[in-house]
């Protein structure tokens, strides 16, 4: 037997073939002349298949890594190592050298190949609904019979300000689209429902209050064939604050902590704190406002009274004397509130 190609004899061939001839026109891979990459212009994300997926890859390396996808080995090559590189780019086209080495029936063999790659750079589907003020849920900060404080609204701002920079990390539709005021309190508008109903959650443990939802239809996605909505999220804070006085069955008392699960005061009776579950929102009374507490001074001391002047008519008014009211010494002064006609101590600060 003999090679066809050279006519050597007494050669081990392979498809008719001398091993030497047989490598030397083996091309390693095959690989398209030409190819189109699709990458966003505002972020990091490229087109693979029908989906865009964020990488940190440079442009050259994703269209290195697209090259190598593209390339594929000969059947009888083995061990195909592929060194990509930029040799050129004239504007949206890159002009790329890629060496192949491999082996074939044993013998090392090394390839070169040109190919242009055409680089489009368009928005990504996130980076597009970013652009257009797209949203899919809003958060409406009220707050209950009252309107929204300034350091109410300054805290909210901030807090979704850091969590969003968090959120943002992992999910790309984090982004506040809007923040409107308006006479009844703030809506944020928000491109994530997800982020929002994760802000909403932060916001009402923080600071407490009566949260809800309501979806609306927006229209539908006839590809996907479903309906399209947007979530109407509403925070209501309560109309009490930090400070102010509440009534709750045989209970008067002033607020020292409200959070997401519970309302906390100081029973004026017995200076014992009473935790109120927000199910009992409805059944309570705000009786005063911190700005009601008023200043006066003990006037005399025993173990099991104190009295003190009416802040507003002078007269001595005493009171039983309890535990929490040790500390305080005659000449002092201290804080008071009055309730239905009751004067109270308000226990001084720890």
């Amino acid at each position: 037997m003999f090679c066809i190609k050279c006519g050597k004899e007494d050669q081990e061939l392979f498809k008719g073939l001398c091993y030497s001839c047989f490598a030397a026109g083996n091309k390693l891979i095959t690989i398209p002349p030409e190819l189109e990459v699709e990458s966003c212009a505002h972020c990091s994300s490229i087109h693979v298949g029908d989906k865009w997926i964020e990488t940190d890859f440079s442009e050259e390396e994703f269209v290195a890594q697209v090259i190598a996808q593209e390339s594929v080995p000969d059947e009888d090559a083995e061990d195909v190592v592929l060194e990509i590189d930029l040799i050129n780019q004239k504007g949206s086209i890159l002009e790329m050298l890629v060496t192949a080495r491999g082996n074939v029936l044993g013998i090392p063999i090394e390839r070169e190949f040109k190919i242009n790659v055409k680089l489009n750079r368009n928005a990504c589907p996130e980076c597009s609904k970013y652009a257009s003020g797209y949203y899919e849920a809003v958060l409406q900060l009220r707050a209950d019979e009252r309107s929204l404080e300034e350091e109410e609204i300054q805290k909210a701002d901030e807090s979704i300000k850091n969590l969003l920079e968090k959120l943002s990390r992992t999910n790309r539709m984090a982004y506040l689209s809007q923040r409107v005021g308006i006479k009844e309190g703030i809506d944020y508008y928000f491109g994530s429902y997800k982020a929002a109903r994760k802000i909403s959650n932060v916001l009402k443990e923080q600071m407490g209050g009566i949260m809800g939802e309501s979806p609306r239809l927006m229209g539908r996605d006839k590809s996907a064939g479903k309906d399209l909505y947007r979530i109407w999220i509403s925070l209501r804070l309560p109309l009490f604050r930090k400070g102010d006085f509440l009534a709750h069955e045989d209970h008067v008392g002033q607020i020292i902590d409200v959070n997401g699960r519970k309302i906390v005061m100081t029973d004026l009776e017995t200076l014992e704190n009473v935790s109120i579950s927000w199910r009992e929102y409805s059944n309570l009374e705000k009786v005063a406002d911190r700005e009601d507490v008023k200043i006066t001074t003990v006037t005399s001391k025993t173990p099991t009274e104190i009295q003190l002047l009416h802040p507003e008519t002078y007269q001595p008014v005493d009171m039983n004397m309890m535990s929490q009211l040790a500390s305080i010494n005659i000449g002092e002064e201290v804080e008071v509130i009055e309730i239905g006609g009751k004067l109270y101590i308000i226990p001084p600060k720890e």
